[in-house]
This record gives structure tokens, sequence and C-alpha cells, in this order.
């Protein structure tokens, strides 16, 4: 006897962030001539912590270490920069143009405080990596139990 799986219907079904984010990525709440013709940009960010750190990975690819600027203040974090632009640029004959070019800007909340003094930034193949150590009052502490 052979058992199948079959696909659940509720599989394919959008989860109720997801389709928050999709309506709000939407044209109709993003202005149909952004200044300067230029729409933008944030580069993609993986945030998540460990009991010591809070890790944050920007994928920034075609971006050199030169061009990037953090800044940590108040609990947030931001990151600001440049997509180098193409020289020999096609005027004519694109029939995608979605690489983007000029700057960027990215700021997240952080989800615990962290020693701004001790963070470090390290970039290698585009890929931006934050280690932003937490205070010692966040990090948990493990209490041996004895025997009274």
């Amino acid at each position: 006897m052979t058992l199948m799986r079959r696909p659940s219907p509720f599989a394919e079904m959008v989860t109720l962030r997801d389709a928050v984010e999709r309506m709000f990525d939407e044209r109709f709440f993003r202005p149909i001539w952004p200044l300067n013709g230029e729409r933008p940009v944030l580069p993609p960010l993986d945030l998540y912590t460990t009991p010591e750190a809070v890790i944050a990975k920007v994928a920034l690819p075609g971006v050199t270490p030169e061009e990037v600027e953090v800044t940590i203040a108040d609990e947030m974090v931001t990151i600001t920069g440049k997509y180098m632009e193409e020289k020999k640029e096609i005027e004519l004959g694109y029939v995608y143009k979605e690489l983007h070019r000029g700057t960027f800007t990215r700021t997240f909340a952080l989800p615990t405080p962290i020693k701004a003094e001790a963070a470090k930034a390290t970039f290698k193949d585009g890929l931006l990596i934050l280690t932003l150590p937490k205070t010692e009052e966040v990090k948990p502490k493990h209490l041996k139990v004895v025997p009274v």
C-alpha cells in the first residue's frame, strides 16, 4: 500500500503579515513619480540575537566598504552609502532596469540595549555584518542551584 501525501490547501495561504507588507509595497501607497525619478532603496537585512550580541547582516552588492557609513544612536542603527554608477550606461535598449544606483539608507531599531563603543563591522563579498554586543544587564545569567 502506497501512502500519498496531498498538498495542504492551507500551504499556499498568505500570512497576514505577508499580506500587509505586500499591500504597503504596492504602487497605491508609493508616489507614481518619486522625487528625482528615484525610488528609495532599502538593502535587504537579517537581524538576529545571540546570548552575547545582536547581529545584523546587510546585503550591499556592488558597494565598497569605503562607501558605507554606520551610525548607532538611541537604540537605532542607520546604514547609509552609495551604489556605484555605471560609467558606460546604455541610454536606449533597456528591457529591464532594476539594479539600484545612487544612495541608500537603512534604519532599524535594536531589540535590546547594546554597547555601541564595542560594536564591530566587517564587510566581505558584498555582505556587511554588524556585531553589536549586548550590555551586561541584558545577557542571561545562569545560577547554579545548590541543595540546602
